[in-house]
């Protein structure tokens, strides 16, 4: 009688390698993995199969592999995903066995002791990731997970922009024809009053939906201070537990008024203004998005400290576009991806109600239907002899009469002063230069754009 011996399968040490990476989130090598295939040629055994499954594993994209939950920032989830999908070829005890075989891990990984001593470090080798897909909130403008900023001078409809990208993503609603990714909003008011719940209502009522997802602030939050940071990370689990998103964009609007009383040019309370806003954005997963006023010199860029240009991955300028309801704007940094083209975007005026007088209350809509901008200048073209001054306290009357707010010399001196301008001296000679170029006009201490000239911020 002839008898038939079976041979018995035994693991290499290179299939181990690839299995134990593997099942600890960490990568294996294509050498290792080529031994694997070598010394288990067989895919009708069970460690031919698991060969298979890890060359079919290790075949997959960044973007597969994030897709399947095998990548992430939960490292137990992410090995537990890892393990099952080996579990579907081998037993799940004799995988248990080979990853708590502490003589045999010692054998296979003699100099890196690879389960005590390995850095938390991120590490990446060469170009590893260069395919990486780059997300967005609104394609080609707003990098997800983020931190953005939209810059301008008073009266250039940058809080009217902010709402309109909080509007389209709060509903799924492309924006000037780029994919947008629905979620949540949380849009800090820092400035009060009723001009952003108008402008969110003007929206929806051009584009005929309700942004229920889009949630308001109603007083300024100062991310400099860890208490004020910890209530934004509740707001936004209290948002994402009432509407079943997550919160995808933060608005800070503006960052003055959310400063906190600190020194905007002083790099160490701007640094601790960027750390909140780290903050809020690593622990909500939100891109945030800070509306901030240009500089004195518009020239130069947005008020304040470098520092805070620096910490950011993207950053647009916004412009009024002559004497219409028009803005021009243009991208000034975007970190990881090509910047997008520098265009011009109409409003349109939506009459919400009418008061207790009988007057229309109305406000202001982007028309998200991007355009070629006409190089004209604002409403100061053809004044002669304009500073940098002037056009300043202009913006700033003309920010003020747009929002319906008092327009006194007193205010507006004060406006000035919050602007980093010293008007101590000359703000009367500043003021009559609008008067006699017929821009403003005085009743006593009250300042009037003069026709009456419709104006927003």
């Amino acid at each position: 009688m002839t008898v038939q011996l079976t041979a018995v399968e035994v693991v290499s040490d290179a299939l181990f390698a690839c299995t134990y990476l593997w099942s600890h989130g960490r990568p294996y090598s294509r050498s290792d993995l080529d031994k694997a295939i070598h010394q288990h040629k067989d895919t009708s055994t069970r460690y031919g199969k698991l060969v298979a499954k890890l060359t079919q594993l290790h075949g997959m994209t960044y973007e597969e592999l994030c897709d399947a939950g095998y990548l992430g920032n939960d490292a137990g989830q992410v090995n537990e995903l890892r393990r099952e999908a080996l579990v579907e070829v081998i037993d799940e005890e004799e995988l248990k066995a080979w990853l708590t075989d502490a003589q045999r891990i010692q054998r296979v990984f003699p100099s890196t002791e690879i389960q005590s001593r390995r850095t938390r470090l991120p590490l990446s080798r060469g170009s590893e990731g260069y395919d990486a897909r780059q997300d967005f909130v609104i394609k080609h403008f707003l990098p997800a997970q983020s931190l953005c900023s939209i810059y301008g001078p008073s009266g250039s409809y940058k809080s009217f922009l902010a709402v309109s990208w909080a509007c389209h993503i709060a509903t799924g609603q492309v924006w000037a024809g780029k994919k947008v990714a629905p979620g949540a909003v949380l849009y800090v008011v820092g400035e009060g009053g009723v001009g952003v719940p108008r402008r969110i209502r003007a929206w929806e009522q051009i584009n005929g939906l309700q942004a229920d997802n889009l949630y308001l602030v109603n007083r300024p939050v100062f991310p400099v201070r860890s208490s004020e940071v910890n209530e934004v990370l509740l707001a936004a689990r209290q948002v994402e537990a009432e509407c079943g998103l997550s919160v995808s964009l933060v608005v800070i609007d503006t960052l003055a008024r959310c400063f906190g009383g600190n020194d905007e040019n002083d790099a160490r309370d701007m640094g601790a203004f960027i750390e909140g806003c780290d903050t809020i954005k690593q622990k909500t997963g939100a891109t945030v998005l800070v509306v901030h006023h240009s500089g004195k010199d518009e020239a130069k860029g947005a008020r304040g400290s470098s520092s805070f240009r620096a910490a950011l991955d993207a950053e647009f300028n916004v412009k009024r576009e002559g004497e219409g309801k028009a803005l021009i704007l243009s991208c000034t940094k975007m970190k990881d991806a090509e910047e997008p083209e520098r265009k011009a975007y109409d409003l349109l005026a939506a009459e919400l109600y009418t008061d207790e007088d009988g007057e229309p209350i109305c406000s202001l809509v982007v028309r998200d239907v991007p355009r070629e901008a006409k190089e004209v200048d604002p409403e100061l073209v053809g004044v002669p002899k304009l500073s940098d001054n002037h056009t300043a306290l202009w913006q700033a009357i003309r920010s003020r009469t747009a929002r319906g707010d008092v327009c006194t010399r007193a205010v507006i001196r004060d406006d000035l002063k919050a602007m980093g301008l010293d008007a101590s001296k000359h703000f009367s000679r500043w003021l009559q230069k609008l008067v006699e170029s017929g821009l403003v006009n005085l009743d006593g201490e009250q300042i009037h754009i003069q026709n009456l000239r419709e104006v927003g911020n």
